[in-house]
């Protein structure tokens, strides 16, 4: 069948076409159907990421040649046995994809792309807790987020319930999760429902019907601040109509396709009342606005000012070609002197506005990045010393040294470099077309090609990019133990089986995978904008048009100064852009560093007892609300030696660790001679 407009981009971004073959159906509950489908090739696409899901491509159930894209979520796969299996919600009326599977037998073939899934990665940093919200299409989804989920995290859970069948759904156990079941009445009930509490440093995940979304996203985003960086949002399903697209048809939402039947009316959710404004939460991913909000005046200002000294900057250039004209039209030498004199007079304004600038803003982070420096330093210093203990060397240094880096570049360059990247190729553009509107859409053939090649290789790494930032502070890490380890190392040996030579190989091995596909289109984006590609296309594009006598020969003479510089202005954008991401993460940090908890001082109490080490109904927790150790009593007297007897992760290094004080109890005390050790001074 013809794939049309929408077969070509996703060809085009690198998606194939796969054979799915069924091998076997199940009935999950009354309304839930899984098919088990067999596609060995197909699982050298797959990311086997939760939440991953695969796009169908369903025959019209009239028998006509349309096909009509649907999407659905992995529940299982046997890379050995090259299978995978879907779970699909039956409904009626049913649609093209509801009528497959309600009549697949084993045999029976469909198209499947892995192409553009959305994927949930569970971040190294934890959040507070996961908010996960959908209804039985998304079920699946959910079920693969909460396998991944560590066990000492926070998880609520809430569905909408469209049919009473929709609860014999299997749902994934978690020894933290609280499961909501919400009755739909109308598209507010699910947004009504979420609980009025503070949800700071949390992570929404939410995958309900498109109507119930969007009171939801309005929900989280206005009432409890949830910030759009910890919330991923997509309609997996619209109530009356069916999701997806068909061949040749514009792309749509890509979500799994659920039920339109209305639910019968229930009673209104009590939490839908009006209920007590709830304060809104702070999140550590917003922690770098906090942080930089001393400078953002100034950081706009530079902004702001860097735009227009770059457009003085350009105005040397079309003075330039104007003084060119000149000299080929015979001008006199007076107005040539006086041309000189204006190019030169922009030159040197230019510069010296743009070292003005640079100076202004590196007085602004010298005295911004020192108070940064003295707060960072005297945090570090009254934190906990598990704080250290639980990060790398490489971690602390990489706070410490790198990340303080990253903020002045931030600050003094990121922000005019990417201001400069962007208004300069613009102002270029625009001055291009004004002088020849043909010959400027010329040079547009290899911005297009440099745009879209670029976005297919963001398409085809995917989950890549972050996992190459934690595979940088991972290496860093590993890279500062090695060398601290090398007088262990050269004396005994132990090189070649060190975690850093492991690490290291699993480090080039992720780099070969990612980026040796990706040489060929790298070689051809280098090609297309170089400034001699720029040229060529001008000289060509131009000589065409002078020989048809469309253009005056000096036409060409703009688009020869400024037009072949395009390629090298264009590739700025992405540098100063990627400075600005940089330096935001690194202030994000250390904001982060600056909001951690510090080692509490009580007063000392001073009064003598029995020599001894006690602990009084100690209670801790690396996280807060999960204890590790629960109400330990236990008194060490002088001369006697304690076992600590037990599995490994009891508690046994944690409760050894909280009497060096790495971490301070959050409930209880443990006291030497009768003092708590939070009232011994250092």
């Amino acid at each position: 069948m013809g794939r049309g407009f929408q077969g070509a981009v996703l060809r085009g971004l690198g998606a194939r076409d796969h054979v799915a073959t069924v091998v076997g159906t199940s009935q999950v509950a009354p309304n839930c159907v899984r098919l088990t489908m067999s596609a060995p090739t197909l699982f050298e696409d797959l990311l086997h990421t939760p939440a991953e899901w695969l796009r169908f491509w369903f025959p019209d159930p009239e028998g006509g040649a349309t096909e009509h894209q649907r999407a659905y979520t992995i529940v299982s796969t046997d890379a050995e046995a090259g299978e995978f299996a879907i779970d699909v919600v039956i409904h009626e009326p049913a649609g093209p994809a509801c009528r497959w599977a309600g009549a697949a037998q084993p045999g029976m073939t469909i198209p499947v792309v892995a192409f553009g899934s959305a994927r949930f990665e569970v971040p190294e940093d934890l959040p507070a807790g996961f908010l996960l919200i959908g209804d039985s299409a998304s079920i699946p989804a959910i079920n693969s987020i909460l396998a991944a989920l560590p066990a000492d995290v926070d998880v609520e859970v809430y569905l909408e319930r469209h049919s009473p069948d929709d609860e014999l759904i299997a749902l994934t156990e978690h020894p933290r999760r609280v499961l909501h079941w919400v009755d739909r009445a109308d598209e507010t009930s699910l947004a009504g429902a979420i609980e009025a509490r503070d949800w700071s440093n949390w992570y929404a995940w939410a995958g309900p019907e498109a109507g119930s979304l969007k009171h939801l996203r309005k929900r989280l985003k206005e009432q409890f601040g949830f910030p759009k960086a910890d919330v991923h949002a997509a309609a997996y399903w619209t109530f009356g109509r069916a999701m997806g697209s068909r061949r040749g048809d514009t792309d749509t939402q890509q979500a799994p396709v659920a039920k339109p039947a209305a639910p019968k009316p229930v009673a209104e959710n009590p939490a839908a009342h009006s209920e007590p404004a709830v304060p809104q939460g702070r999140w550590r991913s917003q922690a770098a606005g906090e942080l930089l909000a001393p400078v953002k005046k100034q950081m706009i200002a530079g902004g702001v000012l860097q735009a227009i000294i770059t457009m003085v900057e350009l105005a040397p250039f079309v003075v330039l070609v104007e003084l060119t004209r000149q000299l080929l039209a015979g001008a006199d030498q007076s107005r040539l002197w006086h041309t000189g004199f204006i190019f030169l007079t922009l030159l040197v304004l230019g510069a010296a506005l743009g070292a003005a600038l640079t100076v202004w803003m590196h007085v602004v982070e010298i005295r911004f990045s020192a108070d940064v420096r003295q707060r960072l330093l005297s945090k570090l210093s009254r934190v906990p010393l598990g704080w250290f203990t639980q990060r790398g060397s490489g971690s602390v240094k990489k706070l410490i040294q790198d990340d303080t880096l990253s903020l002045h570049y931030l600050i003094t360059h990121a922000i005019p470099d990417a201001v400069a990247a962007v208004v300069g190729p613009v102002a270029v553009l625009i001055y291009l077309f004004v002088v020849d509107w043909r010959l400027a859409l010329v040079l547009l053939i290899p911005i297009l090609i440099y745009l879209v090649t670029t976005a297919t290789m963001m398409f085809q790494s995917g989950p890549k990019i972050i996992e190459a930032s934690r595979w940088s502070e991972r290496m860093s890490g590993e890279s500062a133990a090695y060398l601290e380890g090398q007088p262990v190392i050269r004396i005994f040996g132990g090189s070649a089986a060190s975690s850093f030579k492991r690490r290291l190989d699993g480090y080039l091995s992720f780099l070969n995978e990612w980026q040796r596909p990706f040489i060929g289109k790298k070689t051809f984006m280098d090609l297309v904008t170089r400034p001699t590609t720029f040229l060529w296309l001008i000289a060509g594009a131009g000589t065409l048009l002078v020989v048809a006598g469309a253009m005056e020969p000096t036409t060409l003479l703009p688009f020869l100064v400024l037009g072949t510089t395009f390629g090298t202005r264009l590739l700025g954008i992405a540098y100063g852009l990627g400075g600005i991401r940089g330096g935001v993460e690194a202030a994000r940090h250390i904001a982060v560093a600056l909001g951690e908890t510090e080692l509490t001082e009580q007063a000392s109490e001073g009064h003598a007892g029995e020599t001894s080490v006690s602990f009084d109904a100690v209670t801790f927790g690396y996280r807060p609300g999960v204890p590790v150790i629960h109400g330990v009593d236990l008194t060490l007297r002088p001369g006697t030696v304690t076992a600590l007897v037990g599995p490994s992760g009891s508690g046994k290094s944690t409760l050894a660790s909280l009497l060096a004080r790495f971490h301070d109890v959050d409930g209880g005390a443990i006291c030497i001679d009768g003092t708590d050790i939070r009232a011994l001074s250092a």
